[in-house]
C-alpha cells in the first residue's frame, strides 16, 4: 500500500519557515560534531581529505572545507564549511569549534564534549530544505544505531551564534520570505533547543512584519511534530495595517496549535508607527492597545478580543505624519472590539471614539475642518468566505445628532453579483441642534442661520448588481419642518429678490461681473426672455423645476443607476435651484463642504424666492461661454440678438452650452457647429416637441433649422481656441466673489448682523406659473459630443 503524501495546508505561515531553519540548524551540529569528531590525529592533509569526505558522506550533499586546524588534542577547528542542498539552497558556517575529553583520549575514548558554531548564512527555499532535513534526521538517526562503543559524538550541548538566514517559500500561492540572525543553544542528546531570530522581517506577499526579536523552544525528540505546541515570544514587532497605519512596539506570544497552524493563541500589546527603533527606553511606552484570543485557522471557532484605552495621537507621531490631520497631537481615540467566528464567519461587536481630531483633505473643504470627533457603535456579522457583511446596527453620534445604519453589503469577485442594501435614520432632533453638530469649517457660508422645528429622516438604498432597473433609492424626510428665523445678509430673501452685481472669479483668475438690475445692459426679466429658452433648459437641465422643491429623488436614483452602470460618475443630478445657488452663492470647488452648503441653500432659496426669480438669476448668471455670464451677453455674443428673440434651435443651442461652456465654446471658435453637435441639437428639439413644450407647428418650422453664429467678437480662429485651452488649464475653481464663500471671507463674519426672517422679505417678482408639461423627470442619454465629450442627461416624462 502506498503511503498517502501529508496533507500540506493551504494557508501555512512564516513561523513554519523558521521552525525549519532552527531544527535544521540541531541536526547539522550534531553531523558535524559527528565528522571533525572520529579522524585520526596525525597527518593534517590527510586528516582533512578523511574529514572532508566523511562529513560529506554523513551530509549526503556537497561539502567544501575551507580550512581544518588541530589547535590541541582535545580542540578542532574548522572554518568556511559549506553545504550545497541545491542550485538556491545553501549553509555556510565561518568558524566551529568542536572540544574533546582529554582523558578520555587517554582511555582510548573519543568523547565529545562541546561543538561550537559562528556566523554563516542560510540561504534557499523552504521547500529544498524540509526536504534536506528529513533525509538528515534518517543519516544521523542511523549513525548513532551503528556507532562504536568507545565512540560518544553527542554532546551535552551545542551553540551556534550569528547565522545570517534568508529563507524563502510559497504556500497556496502565497510568496513568503523569512530574513534575520539565528542564533541556537541546543541540547543534542535530548534533541531540544533555544532559537532567537534577531533583526526579523518576515513577509507574506506585500505585507511586512518586522521584529527586534523573535524567540521560541524547539524539542524535537518526537521530530519536527513533538515541536508543537510552539509558542513564540514577540519582542518589538511592527507591521503595516493599511498604507497611513502600522501597529508597533508588539510584545507577546504566539502560540500555534501545530505544524498545520490549525489554531493560533495570541496575547499581544502594542502600539502604533511601522518603525521598530530597537531603543528600549522609546518602547517601554505604556501599549496603546491589547490584543488577546485563540481561534482556529478556519475559523470554526474561537473569539478574539481588542482593547484601546483612549490616548492623545500625539503618541503616535509617525501615524499622524501619515494622515490627513494637523495639529491633532492632543486629540484622543479609544475604544474596544470583540470578533467571536463560528462557521467561518464572525460576529463583530465594538465600540470607537474621537474627539478633538483637525483633518485637512482637499476633498472634504477648503480649510481644515477642527475639533472633529464622535463615537461609532457597531454590530455586525461577516462572512469572509462569501463576503457579505450584515450590519444589524451602526450607530454613529456626534452630540445630540444620531445617525444608524442597519444593512446587508454582498461584495462578490464578480461584480455583476452584488448587492448592497441600507438603510440610515435619523431620530427627531432640533434643527438648530442638527445643524449646530455640522464643524463650522464644513459649512462656513451657513454660520449665522438660525432655525426652529424639529428634522428626521430615512433613506433607504438597494442596490442589486443583476437588476439595476430595479433599484431602490428613496428617502422620508420633511425638510419643511425646519424654518429659518434669522439669516446672514448676503442671502436674505432682500439682496436676492433686488438688483445685485454677481463678481465671479473664472478659472484663471481673471474676474467678470453681472449688474443683475432693472436697466443694466446685463439683465433681462424673465418675461422678456424667449419662452423656448425655458423649455429647452428644463429638458436638458431640471424637467421638473417648475415643480419640485429644490430636489428630484428619481434623478438621485437615476443618476446612480446610471453611474451604477458606467462603472464610473458619469451623471450628476443637480436642479436648477442647485445650480444657481452654486453659481451665486458658492462655488465649483468639489468638496464635500461644498455639496453640503449647496443641499442647505437650496432648501432654503427654495422656501425664500418664487420659482420665476430663482429661474431669473440663473438664467441672468449662468455661464454660456468663456467669460460669458447670462443669458443677455450669451444671446448678443452668438447670435447678436436680444433673450427674447431666440429661435428653438438658438435656445436649444444654448441649453447644450451649459454642462461644459468653455470646452463647447471650440464651436464658436470653428465658426459653426460640428455634425455630431448639429445631430445632438435636432434630438434636442425632438426630445422638446415629445414633451410638450414645443408646439406641433413650431417643431415643424425648426426641425431641420440649424444655428448661425454671429462673427462679431471672433478676432481669429487661433486667438479663440488659445482661450479655450488655457481656460481648461487653469487648475483654480469658478467661485463668487459676491457669495458666501469668498477667499477672504471669515467665517465667524458671516453670522455678524444676520437678519430675522421678518425683515427680510422684500419685494417679489409678478409669479409666473409652471409650463403645461413640466413633469417631473427621469433622466435620458442624448448622444455623446463629437470630440468624445461624455453624454448629457435630459428629461423625459413619464
Amino acid at each position: 500500500m502506498t503511503t498517502p503524501e501529508p496533507t500540506k495546508s493551504p494557508r501555512p505561515r512564516w513561523r513554519r519557515v523558521a521552525l525549519i531553519g532552527g531544527s535544521l540548524g540541531v541536526l547539522l551540529l550534531g553531523g558535524l560534531a559527528v565528522a571533525v569528531a572520529t579522524f585520526p590525529r596525525w597527518g593534517d592533509e590527510w586528516v582533512q581529505e578523511q574529514a572532508h569526505a566523511r562529513l560529506q558522506r554523513i551530509a549526503g550533499v556537497p561539502v567544501t572545507i575551507a580550512r581544518l586546524d588541530l589547535v590541541d588534542f582535545d580542540s578542532v577547528v574548522v572554518e568556511g564549511v559549506e553545504l550545497k542542498f541545491g542550485p538556491e539552497a545553501s549553509l555556510v558556517i565561518d568558524r566551529i569549534e568542536v572540544g574533546l575529553e582529554r582523558d578520555k583520549l587517554w582511555s582510548g575514548q573519543i568523547v565529545v564534549d562541546r561543538v561550537k558554531a559562528f556566523g554563516g548564512r542560510l540561504t534557499g527555499d523552504g521547500g529544498t530544505l524540509r526536504e534536506y532535513a528529513r533525509d538528515l534526521r534518517a543519516r544521523l538517526s542511523q549513525r548513532r544505531e551503528d556507532g562504536e562503543g568507545r565512540v560518544k559524538l553527542v554532546p551535552p550541548k551545542a551553540s551556534l551564534e550569528r547565522l545570517q538566514i534568508d529563507l524563502q517559500d510559497e504556500f497556496g500561492g502565497r510568496s513568503l520570505t523569512l530574513r534575520g540572525v539565528a542564533a541556537i543553544e541546543a541540547r543534542l542528546a535530548e534533541r531540544t533547543a533555544s532559537l532567537e531570530l534577531a533583526g526579523v522581517e518576515a513577509a507574506v506577499d506585500e505585507r511586512t512584519l518586522r521584529a527586534v526579536a523573535l524567540t521560541t523552544r524547539l524539542d524535537l525528540s518526537q521530530g519536527t511534530a513533538g515541536a508543537f505546541p510552539l509558542t513564540l515570544t514577540v519582542d518589538r514587532a511592527a507591521t503595516a495595517i493599511t498604507p497611513q497605519i502600522a501597529v508597533a512596539e508588539i510584545r507577546g506570544t504566539v502560540t500555534l496549535a501545530d505544524a498545520s497552524v490549525s489554531r493560533v493563541a495570541l496575547d499581544l500589546a502594542g502600539g502604533f508607527s511601522d518603525e521598530v527603533t530597537g531603543d528600549e527606553e522609546h518602547d517601554a511606552a505604556a501599549p496603546l492597545w491589547a490584543l488577546e484570543g485563540d481561534v482556529a485557522r478556519d475559523l470554526s471557532d474561537g473569539t478574539i478580543n481588542l482593547d484601546m484605552e483612549a490616548f492623545k495621537l500625539g503618541r503616535v507621531p509617525d501615524v499622524l505624519a501619515r494622515l490627513p490631520v494637523i495639529e491633532s497631537e492632543s486629540a484622543t481615540v479609544g475604544g474596544d472590539l470583540k470578533v467571536a467566528f463560528a462557521e467561518g464567519k464572525a460576529n463583530v461587536v465594538g465600540d470607537l471614539e474621537i474627539a478633538g481630531l483637525n483633518v485637512d483633505h482637499p476633498l472634504l473643504a477648503r480649510q481644515p475642518v477642527r475639533g472633529l470627533g464622535f463615537s461609532l457603535g457597531l454590530k455586525a456579522d461577516v462572512d469572509p468566505r462569501e463576503r457579505v457583511v450584515k450590519i444589524e446596527q451602526a450607530t454613529l453620534q456626534r452630540g445630540p445628532v444620531k445617525l444608524t445604519l442597519a444593512g446587508e453589503f454582498v461584495h462578490a469577485d464578480d461584480p455583476a453579483a452584488r448587492h448592497y442594501r441600507a438603510d440610515l435614520t435619523m431620530p427627531k432632533v432640533r434643527c438648530q441642534e442638527f445643524l449646530g453638530a455640522i464643524p463650522a469649517e464644513l459649512i462656513p457660508s451657513l454660520q449665522g442661520f438660525e432655525l426652529k422645528g424639529d428634522f428626521e429622516f430615512e433613506i433607504n438604498a438597494d442596490v442589486d448588481f443583476r437588476d439595476l432597473e430595479a433599484l431602490v433609492l428613496t428617502a422620508k424626510l420633511k425638510p419643511e419642518t425646519c424654518k429659518p428665523v434669522k439669516v446672514p445678509p448676503l442671502v436674505s430673501a432682500t439682496r436676492l429678490n433686488g438688483p445685485l452685481v454677481h463678481r465671479v472669479a473664472m478659472r484663471d483668475g481673471t474676474e467678470r461681473s453681472v449688474d443683475v438690475s432693472e436697466g443694466s445692459t446685463d439683465y433681462t426679466p424673465l418675461d422678456q426672455i424667449s419662452p423656448y429658452v425655458l423649455a429647452a433648459v428644463t429638458t436638458t437641465e431640471d424637467g421638473g423645476f417648475w415643480r419640485h422643491k429644490g430636489f428630484i429623488t428619481s434623478q438621485f436614483r437615476a443618476a446612480l443607476r446610471s453611474n451604477l452602470e458606467a462603472g464610473r460618475v458619469r451623471l450628476g443630478a443637480s436642479t436648477i435651484t442647485m445650480q444657481m445657488v452654486k453659481n451665486v452663492l458658492l462655488s465649483h470647488e468639489r468638496t464635500l463642504s461644498r455639496k453640503m452648503q449647496e443641499v442647505f441653500l437650496t432648501w432654503y432659496v427654495e422656501q425664500s424666492l418664487t420659482k420665476n426669480r430663482i429661474m431669473e438669476l440663473y438664467l441672468n448668471v449662468i455661464e454660456f461661454g468663456p467669460g460669458v455670464y447670462g443669458i443677455t451677453r450669451a444671446a448678443s455674443h452668438y447670435f447678436a440678438k436680444a433673450p427674447l428673440d431666440l429661435t428653438p434651435p438658438e435656445a436649444a443651442y444654448l441649453a447644450l452650452m451649459l454642462p461644459s461652456p468653455v470646452r463647447r465654446h471650440v464651436h464658436y471658435c470653428e465658426g459653426a457647429p460640428s455634425p455630431a453637435f448639429q445631430a445632438k441639437l435636432k434630438r434636442l428639439l425632438a426630445i422638446m416637441h415629445g414633451r410638450g413644450r414645443l408646439d406641433p407647428e413650431t417643431f415643424e418650422q425648426w426641425k431641420d433649422e440649424g444655428v448661425t453664429f454671429d462673427a462679431t467678437e471672433l478676432t481669429s480662429k487661433r486667438e479663440c481656441m488659445a482661450e479655450v485651452d488655457r481656460l481648461l488649464a487653469a487648475s483654480a475653481q469658478q467661485r463668487s466673489l459676491t457669495g458666501l464663500l469668498d477667499d477672504g471671507q471669515d467665517i465667524v463674519d458671516l453670522s455678524l448682523d444676520a437678519e430675522p426672517l421678518a425683515d427680510a422679505t422684500g419685494g417679489k417678482p409678478k409669479p409666473r406659473g409652471p409650463r403645461a408639461g413640466f413633469e417631473e423627470a427621469t433622466l435620458e442619454v442624448i448622444g455623446g459630443l463629437d470630440e468624445g465629450e461624455p453624454a448629457r442627461p435630459v428629461r423625459r416624462q413619464p
